[in-house]
């Protein structure tokens, strides 16, 4: 079967090798306030230019750990979701696509819950973690649905 938006399969290893260091990286800067120092950024003597009420064109002083942290851990998740199975065929797909369904149903209620029970700084933090979270419950649930489906073929054929 050909599919036409997934990424070659060697591409999974590369998100991985993206994925797992960024979501490290995340965890440390969002927990502690991990930074790399030489990702820190001063404007000096720039005039003040007032396009968009301060938040863009105004940064005075900012540390860009957690913006590389988020695009690799982005890239990386997408690279492991959506890259082929060394046998993909439609029985996958239908899984690939029941999974995806699943994981944005999750994560929607999950943030129906977070808006109702959680406010201020807590419910930003938990934003940020939210941001790769419909990517995370879709590789663990394709990879566990296909997990038990190939133990249940294996057990059949013996």
């Amino acid at each position: 079967m050909h599919t036409k938006f997934l990424l070659p399969h060697r591409a999974r290893i590369w998100g991985w090798m993206l994925a797992l260091p960024a979501l490290l990286l995340m965890f440390f800067n969002l927990q502690t306030g991990f930074t790399f120092s030489f990702l820190d950024y001063a404007a000096r003597e720039v005039q003040h230019i007032d396009f968009d009420n301060g938040l863009l064109y105004t940064i005075q002083f900012n540390n860009f750990t957690d913006e590389l942290g988020s695009i690799l851990l982005i890239t990386g998740l997408l690279l492991v979701a959506f890259s082929k199975e060394k046998d993909e065929d439609e029985r996958i797909t239908q899984v690939r696509l029941e999974s995806l369904l699943w994981a944005t149903l999750v994560n929607a209620l999950l943030i129906i819950g977070c808006i109702i029970l959680f406010y201020n700084q807590l419910f930003l933090k938990i934003m940020a973690y939210n941001i790769c979270s419909t990517l995370i419950f879709f590789i663990v649930r394709f990879n566990l649905v296909l997990y038990r489906e190939r133990r249940k073929t294996n057990k059949a054929d013996l």
